[in-house]
């Protein structure tokens, strides 16, 4: 009871950390790849619509990806997890105006929380959803390196944005990324990266092969020592 406490509270702070880096994009007009980026544009271009709004529909499509590339547990705290920033960064939205005179203030503030709530997400087997889990699905079904599909959509995306949000912002969107990829790259030595829905069920077959040799040989052992 207490270690799903502590995953779902995780997922609560991930979230919430996510959320704020994205009111920072949205004071500053920062763009930004992955699916936050498609999330703040279509934010620009549908008035009726808030971000919240438009991050919940564009990461439906990406549920079913989730679900056959890394299993249920994965999907349904994404889905929560996803759920949880397009709410929060509405309601947070409608009582914390922020009106920072500095791109690149904004850049860095944002760059730095949304990147430790993607890490806290993901050392609770969660995620933002979208563009990754694509990603993967390419590299298995048809051999595309996910780092490679990963960076021509942000490239599109970061591009349509410049273009929406003025480009003379090419140096904040880029500082953003710079500073999510080395707050990420740091923990990613740690593997909290969740692992691909088969290479878990691999290392558990692993794991139980191991401890029957293990029985087996002290069975073995045994009579020889009596």
């Amino acid at each position: 009871m207490k270690r799903h406490a502590h995953n779902w509270l995780g997922i609560l702070e991930g979230s919430f950390l996510m959320a704020l880096g994205i009111l920072f994009l949205q004071s500053s007009q920062v763009a930004v790849g992955g699916i936050t980026g498609v999330g703040l544009i279509g934010d620009r271009l549908l008035a009726d619509l808030s971000f919240g709004q438009v991050f919940l529909v564009i990461n439906l499509p990406f549920y079913l990806l989730a679900y056959y590339e890394k299993g249920w547990a994965f999907t349904l705290r994404t889905a929560l997890a996803v759920t949880l920033i397009g709410v929060l960064t509405d309601l947070i939205g409608q009582y914390v105006v922020l009106d920072l005179g500095s791109a690149v203030l904004g850049a860095l503030a944002a760059g730095a929380l949304m990147a430790f709530g993607i890490v806290t997400l993901f050392q609770h087997n969660a995620s933002t959803g979208g563009f990754t889990v694509l990603a993967l699905y390419m590299e298995r079904v048809w051999g595309v390196n996910r780092g490679w599909a990963l960076l021509v959509i942000d490239a599109i995306t970061i591009g349509i944005g410049l273009w929406l949000f003025g480009a003379e912002l090419w140096f904040a969107s880029l500082l953003v990324t710079v500073v999510m990829g080395l707050i990420i790259g740091r923990y990613r030595q740690q593997n909290t990266q969740p692992k691909l829905q088969n290479e878990a069920q691999s290392e558990k077959k692993a794991e139980k092969d191991t401890s029957g040799a293990s029985d087996q040989a002290s069975v073995i052992v045994q009579p020889a020592q009596s």
